[in-house]
């Protein structure tokens, strides 16, 4: 009888995939993916790159670097915010997620860059994944026997409120999906479809299962109702039309097929609009509540938490995040820039935004260097376009601080870099050997 052989790097990169997905667990009240259980591991790797002991990319050590600013930036502002007005130091949790930012981000750039996997597993694993986990958003929508294992799975708080709306028509259901919320599945869902144009158009392979990502995410957008979700997936649209200009240099043939689209899907949506198509009325219903509140209670937040910024200390620091969860509005500002300056005042929000301005420009200057590698380009496009895209989407939910959907861009784009990276590698030691 012949052996079956498998490959125990192929088999520990799709169990870290597939525990990306899975749902959250509580340990201690707090709140967290199964992933994290293994920082641990990953926060040895970082220790062996800091102390010389295990080569990485120079992208990896500043990233690692702005890391540790930010973390530390934020016990900082977490020291002045609870002394100054509890009269005691609260251990801020918020940094958790920026340490396992950090370690996924991390071990995944190693992961590739170590050529552990090929980028022809890693696409197609993360196809499948991003596939199942999508799956599972249409499947807490529509009515099917297991429709309520799905959300008691993946609930919304304590899932009782969803629960409870399964009765009603589809167009009355916000799904929450994977996110285990109905705007952060929204705006999950606008990556993971990124993440599927990329690989349909400049991969070449894995269409179909590209194709059929792209349609779950597409059900995903609107079962979840989410406006931030819509407004992100027109604006990436836009920037995926302009970024094919910039790397095929082909102008005419891309603006022709984007019109040919836009006026199809114009006709579309009006044709279901004017006949009633409940799913798109909600769409059109939920905008106009909007614009009629002027963007609804993130406006009423802001002013909140921007009037409480009274002294120096809180505009270089911020009020911290345990001074903001005591507040009228626990969750913060749902706009997180405005956010990200209130908690961790304008330090905190320059060493959020730079961290985002060196990826994208790393990205960016090697988008047409990687048109050679096929995977390599397919990557580099999904992670430039998935990062500013979240950043739109940024201005209606989480991105940095989310547990669920802040995950799978450190996921992409650690893997994006770890490939390049690689590929450089092998062309300098050939060069070496000529």
């Amino acid at each position: 009888m012949k052996e079956i052989y498998i490959n125990k790097n192929n088999l520990y990169l799709f169990i870290m995939l597939i525990l990306s997905i899975f749902p959250i667990i509580n340990i201690a009240g707090f709140g967290m993916p199964i992933l994290y259980l293994l920082i641990p591991i990953q926060v040895v790797i970082i220790l062996q790159i800091i102390f010389g002991k295990r080569k990485a990319p120079s992208i990896s050590k500043y990233i690692i670097l702005n890391f540790t600013l930010i973390i530390i930036e934020i016990l900082i502002s977490t020291f002045y915010g609870t002394v100054d007005n509890l009269n005691k130091f609260i251990f801020p949790t918020d940094i958790i997620q920026y340490i396992a930012r950090m370690c996924i981000f991390v071990f995944f750039v190693d992961f590739l860059y170590k050529q552990k996997v090929t980028s022809e597993k890693f696409i197609r694993y993360t196809l499948i994944v991003f596939n199942i986990g999508m799956l599972i958003g249409v499947l807490q929508w529509i009515k099917w026997p297991g429709r309520e294992l799905l959300v008691k799975l993946y609930p919304f708080k304590d899932g009782v409120a969803q629960l409870a709306h399964l009765s009603r028509n589809l167009s009355g259901i916000r799904i929450h999906g994977i996110a285990q919320h109905a705007t952060s599945n929204g705006g999950l869902a606008v990556f993971f479809f990124i993440f599927g144009y990329g690989i349909y158009r400049y991969y070449g392979s894995h269409k179909k299962l590209s194709l059929v990502l792209m349609g779950l995410c597409l059900i995903n957008i609107f079962a979840s109702q989410s406006r931030g979700g819509q407004m992100t997936l027109v604006f990436a649209l836009i920037l995926m039309y302009f970024m094919d200009i910039y790397i095929t240099r082909k102008s005419i043939k891309n603006t022709v097929y984007i019109i040919i689209i836009i006026i199809l899907g114009f006709i579309v949506f009006k044709f279901m609009y004017e006949n009633g198509n409940p799913i798109i009325e909600k769409a059109v219903y939920r905008w106009q509540v909007l614009f009629e509140t002027n963007g609804g209670g993130r406006v009423a937040q802001a002013y909140y938490f921007l009037n409480d910024i009274r002294s120096i200390q809180n505009f270089v620091f911020g009020l911290s995040k345990q001074i903001v969860n005591l507040s009228s509005y626990a969750y913060g500002v749902e706009i997180e820039p405005i956010n990200i300056f209130v908690t961790y005042g304008i330090l905190g929000f320059l060493l959020h935004y730079i961290l985002i301005i060196v990826l994208l420009v790393y990205i960016f200057k090697r988008i047409r260097k990687s048109a050679e590698n096929k995977a390599c380009l397919a990557l580099m496009v999904s992670s430039f376009i998935g990062l500013v895209s979240y950043q739109v989407f940024s201005v209606s939910y989480f991105f940095f601080r989310e547990i669920r959907i802040g995950l799978f861009p450190w996921i992409i784009i650690g893997a994006t870099i770890g490939l390049y990276e690689s590929k450089i590698k092998n062309i300098v030691s050939k060069r070496r050997e000529e």
